[in-house]
C-alpha cells in the first residue's frame, strides 16, 4: 500500500530527516483507537502536556516568545488555525479532526497556508499529530466494507509544569515553558529583530528582583514601536509611549498612558520616539539641558511635571509644537532635492541656449563669458539663502523650520 512520506510521519520529523536518511514507515492507527488515551498521549510532543482545555492552548500561543516576532498578518492567521481546531474540538480526549475543508473555510486562507501554520504550531509542541490524513483509496474498508477518507487527528498540548524546573532544580523567577536560562541573567540585553529599528521584545521581570514570593506568571512581550515613525492611532502612542519609557529611565515611574497622554499634541504633531528622547535632553538651539534636572524620585506626578517642562521648550508661544528634529532633517532634504532639480533644469536651458546663441552667429568666447557671469551670481544667491537659514532655523520660511 503506497504511503506518503508527509502522512506516515509526525509533523516536525520530516524536517529532521534527511533525504539520504532511511525513513522507516509507520501505519495510521485505527479509526477506532484515534481517541485511545495511550494513542493521544503518545502523540504529546516533549515537554508537553495534554491541554485540560482549549483555552490553555490559546494561553500559551499568545505568551510564545516566536510568536511575539510574527507581523500582525502572521499572528492573525495563527490565532485563526488554532481557534478552529479548539472550536472542533473533543473535550474528551482534547483531540480534533477539521478536515482540510473546514480549516480553509474557517481562516480565510489557503490549503498551503493553513499547512504551513499547522506545522509552525506542532514545532511549537501546541499540537501534535495523532493520525495522519489518508485517502479513501489507501483507506482499510469499514465494517460495511466501505472505504472513507480519514482526516487528520491532532491533540490540544499546554506547557509541562514540570519544564519549568531547570537542570539545577530550581525554578525561575517566573515561568513559560518557552523560556532559556540565558535570558533569566540579562532581562535588558536585546536580542535580533525582524523589524528595522524595533526594540526587541522586552520581559516584564515581576517579583524576580524580590526575594518575596511571586506567583507563576507567563512572560509577556511589551509594546514595540519603531523610533523613526509616527504614532497615529491611540494604540500607536501608547506603544511609543512605551518605547520612551524603556529608552529613558528616569520615566519608568510613569505608566505608558500616561507619557502617551503627556506627549499627544507632539505626537499629533508628526513627532516620532526619536525626537521625543531628542527633547529630553537637547533644548531647540543645541544646547544640552543639564543631565541633573531629573528629579530623583519614584512619584508620577513629579516626574510627568519635569517631562512636560523639557516639552514645553519645544513650543512656540502659542503653545504649538516646532518642528522636530527628523522633520527638520527632512525638511532640508526635501529643500536639498529642489535645489539640485533646480540646478538640472538650469542646466538644461543654459545647455539649449548656447546651442541657440551658437546657431546664431555668436562666438563661442562670448557664449562662455556670459555663462561664467550668471553661474557667479547663482552662487552667490545661494551663499545668502544659507546663511539667513541658519541664523533662524526655526523660521517657517528656513530650510529647519
Amino acid at each position: 500500500m503506497p504511503v506518503s512520506l508527509h502522512s506516515a510521519l509526525p509533523l516536525g520529523e520530516v524536517a529532521a530527516l534527511g533525504e539520504s536518511s532511511p525513513v522507516p514507515r509507520r501505519r495510521r492507527v485505527n479509526r477506532s483507537q484515534e481517541t485511545a488515551s495511550a494513542v493521544v498521549l503518545a502523540a504529546v510532543p516533549a515537554g508537553m502536556v495534554r491541554a485540560a482545555h482549549g483555552q490553555q492552548t490559546m494561553a500559551a500561543l499568545l505568551t510564545h516568545e516566536k510568536f511575539a516576532l510574527r507581523n500582525r498578518n502572521g499572528r492573525t492567521t495563527i490565532v485563526a488555525v488554532l481557534r478552529a481546531l479548539i472550536e472542533r474540538a473533543d473535550y474528551e480526549s482534547m483531540t480534533a479532526r477539521p478536515g482540510w475543508e473546514a480549516l480553509i473555510e474557517a481562516t480565510g486562507t489557503s490549503r498551503t497556508t493553513v499547512a504551513r501554520v499547522l506545522r509552525l504550531l506542532a514545532a511549537w509542541g501546541l499540537i501534535g499529530r495523532v493520525a495522519s490524513g489518508r485517502q479513501a483509496k489507501y483507506a482499510a474498508a469499514g465494517p460495511d466494507g466501505e472505504r472513507i477518507n480519514e482526516a487528520a487527528v491532532y491533540v490540544l498540548c499546554a506547557p509541562s509544569p514540570l519544564a519549568l524546573v531547570n537542570k539545577v532544580g530550581t525554578p525561575p523567577a517566573l515561568g513559560g515553558s518557552h523560556l532559556r536560562e540565558k535570558e533569566l541573567t540579562h532581562t535588558r540585553a536585546r536580542g535580533k529583530s525582524s523589524q528595522t529599528d524595533v526594540a526587541p521584545p522586552r520581559l516584564i521581570p515581576a517579583g524576580a528582583a524580590s526575594g518575596a514570593p511571586a506567583a507563576q506568571v507567563p512572560w509577556r512581550p511589551e509594546l514595540l514601536w519603531p523610533a523613526h515613525r509616527t504614532p497615529k492611532r491611540h494604540g500607536q502612542r501608547v506603544a511609543a509611549a512605551s518605547e520612551i519609557r524603556y529608552r529613558s529611565f528616569p520615566l519608568r515611574c510613569m505608566t505608558a498612558k500616561d507619557v502617551a497622554s503627556s506627549c499627544r499634541d507632539f505626537f499629533l504633531a508628526g513627532w516620532t520616539v526619536a525626537d521625543i528622547l531628542h527633547a529630553l535632553d537637547w533644548r531647540p538651539d543645541g544646547t544640552l539641558w543639564p543631565h541633573s534636572g531629573a528629579p530623583d524620585t519614584k512619584e508620577a506626578w513629579r516626574m510627568r511635571g519635569w517631562l512636560r517642562h523639557r516639552l514645553s521648550a519645544w513650543r512656540t508661544e502659542a503653545g504649538e509644537p516646532l518642528r522636530s528634529r527628523d522633520q527638520q532633517a527632512a525638511a532640508r532634504a526635501a529643500a536639498l532635492r529642489r535645489e539640485q532639480e533646480a540646478e538640472r533644469r538650469q542646466i538644461l536651458e543654459r545647455q539649449a541656449e548656447r546651442a541657440a546663441q551658437l546657431g546664431a552667429g555668436d562666438s563661442p568666447a562670448k557664449v562662455t563669458a556670459i555663462a561664467k557671469i550668471r553661474a557667479m551670481f547663482d552662487a552667490n544667491k545661494r551663499q545668502r539663502t544659507s546663511r539667513r537659514a541658519a541664523a533662524h532655523p526655526n523660521r517657517p520660511g528656513s530650510l529647519d523650520g
